[in-house]
């Protein structure tokens, strides 16, 4: 299923990508977000063209159990591998599940473009599809994972803003 978000922010482009890339970021989001049990950067590099990254994302499980079987935040981990394009101001993303049985049923993948609204607003929107290779709940578990997918970056993005905003 293919998917798109959109968040206002009511700073410059420029300061929302600082933002979104400061190393700082993960810290404040781990403890301020409640769907989010913990964010650690694995790699990060960057040089005057890209920023490039490997970030763990640890969500609060979006299901607790499946019949007998308890669903743990480990379990449905993912490794985002991302690289940021700064002259396009958009980054591409592959959204890694660490799990092999996940991995082997699910792919995510698509792009985060920044757009300047003018001086002190902008916009971010996520596109991208969301993959599950399972017969017949195949789409019915696209949907629940796109929720909630929303749900995390939407209070992200409320989390974010905030952060911008007590940063002055």
């Amino acid at each position: 299923m293919r998917f798109e978000y959109r968040h206002t922010f009511d700073t410059s482009v420029d300061t929302l990508i600082e933002t979104m890339f400061d190393p700082d970021l993960a810290t404040h989001l781990t403890e301020k977000m409640t769907t989010i049990v913990s964010i650690e950067t694995l790699e990060r590099t960057e040089d005057d063209q890209r920023v490039v990254r490997r970030v763990k994302y640890v969500p609060v499980p979006m299901i607790q159990k499946i019949g007998p079987k308890k669903i743990t935040p480990e379990s449905m981990q993912w490794i985002e591998e991302s690289t940021f394009d700064k002259a396009s101001k958009v980054m591409t993303f592959d959204n890694v599940p660490t799990h092999p049985k996940v991995r082997a049923k699910m792919t995510n993948s698509g792009k985060m473009e920044f757009r300047a609204q003018g001086a002190n607003r902008c916009e971010r929107i996520t596109r991208g599809e969301l993959k599950v290779k399972f017969p017949l709940l195949g789409r019915i578990a696209e949907g629940i994972i796109a929720k909630n997918a929303k749900k995390m970056l939407d209070e992200e993005a409320t989390t974010v803003a905030a952060y911008i905003r007590t940063r002055g």
